[in-house]
């Protein structure tokens, strides 16, 4: 069982790489279990997939890093979002 359970620094890795590349069957275990048990590192993930929602939609060249950059509409989005959470 303890192959399973991982930290919450492992599953934030593994929550980044998933949006890079499709994730191993282990590890995708192992986040799926993690996930179901840890709130935090699940509102983790919410949020980095927002972040990264946003840059997709925002961003015309996505594979030329010069050009990688929020607009002012998203960037206050993402603030309003993230102080609304810490609130709760």
């Amino acid at each position: 069982m303890h192959i399973l359970i991982l930290s919450c620094r492992k599953a934030t890795l593994l929550i980044e790489k998933s949006q890079a590349m499709p994730l191993g069957i282990i590890d995708k275990l192992q986040l799926r279990v993690h996930l179901k048990l840890c709130d935090g590192c699940n509102q983790y993930q919410k949020q980095s997939l927002f972040i990264e929602d946003l840059l997709r939609k925002d961003t015309k060249n996505f594979s030329d890093p010069d050009k990688l950059k929020l607009s002012e509409k998203s960037k206050s989005l993402i603030q309003k979002v993230i102080e609304e959470n810490l609130k709760k």
